[in-house]
């Protein structure tokens, strides 16, 4: 009799083992499954919004397409909209640019007037949901970040206006205000020498801006590149020999260079 219930408990013991092992194993597939249908749900919602995106711009240029281009029209609404702007009335200059993209072939050019506006009446909020779509729309013009740039500015979200105004200028190295206005936000953080580089971009693009060669002198100064500061400053002077501030510029740098080579000696 021992014999048969040290048999029976083998035997319930083993279908335990087994039971919970096909428990736990049960299991883990039905988290695998529940992950894998998760994923699936993403790719599928990322599908979706990329579909949906392309359908909104093939039935827009369908729509375009279909419509007559009234350039008289058009015209008459951005004179109407400029006049409103120079006035700062800038309700009708919205009503009339709105009016104007609507009859326009190419909204983007208008849709920036129009973001524009609303940066200037002080929506920045709307602002920057037209601009950040317009990016959706023209990823390759350099205006639009620019002016994202500006309103993240205005928002203090310096890192990521810094990130806006780098792609303006990958776009467009035409430019010299771009790079300033770059440098200017790298000189806010402290970040000297590539704000220095910024403003020697745009020095290099406007030769004779003296304002340009300040910049370029001070951040340099500021990052104990003092021979590019004295450069700088004597650069200054061979445009303009008789200006006091960088006469008295060129000065303080050379007492600082005096002063680090006496510390070295």
């Amino acid at each position: 009799m021992p014999q048969i219930y040290i048999f029976l408990l083998a035997v319930l013991a083993i279908t335990v083992l087994v039971g919970r092992r096909h428990f736990i194993f049960s299991r883990e597939k039905h988290e695998q499954f529940k992950k894998e249908v998760a994923v699936k749900i993403q790719e599928s919602k990322k599908i979706e919004h990329v579909e949906m995106k392309k359908r909104f711009k093939d039935e827009l240029v369908r729509e375009q397409r279909g419509q007559k281009f009234d350039i008289a029209k058009f015209r008459d609404e951005m004179r109407k909209a400029e006049m409103a702007m120079a006035k700062k009335q800038w309700s009708e200059a919205k009503k009339y640019l709105i009016q104007a993209t609507a009859l326009s072939n190419d909204e983007v050019p208008v849709t920036i007037k129009l973001a524009g506006v609303y940066m200037d009446s002080g929506d920045i909020k709307k602002a920057e949901t037209i601009y950040r779509r317009l990016i959706e729309v023209a990823p390759d013009n350099p205006e639009i970040y620019e002016n994202l740039g500006k309103i993240l500015v205005k928002k203090k979200q310096y890192k990521e206006a810094i990130q806006a105004y780098v792609r303006a200028v990958e776009l467009d190295e035409k430019d010299d205000k771009k790079f300033i206005a770059l440098g200017r936000l790298y000189q806010l953080l402290m970040r000297y020498s590539i704000a220095a580089e910024c403003y020697r971009r745009a020095a290099e693009l406007k030769p004779r801006e003296v304002e340009y060669m300040f910049l370029l002198a001070d951040a340099c100064k500021a990052d104990e590149d003092y021979d590019n500061a004295l450069f700088s400053y004597e650069k200054i002077l061979t445009i303009e020999p008789y200006n006091e501030r960088a006469k008295t510029g060129a000065s303080d740098v050379r007492l600082k260079q005096k002063e680090v080579e006496s510390f070295l000696q």
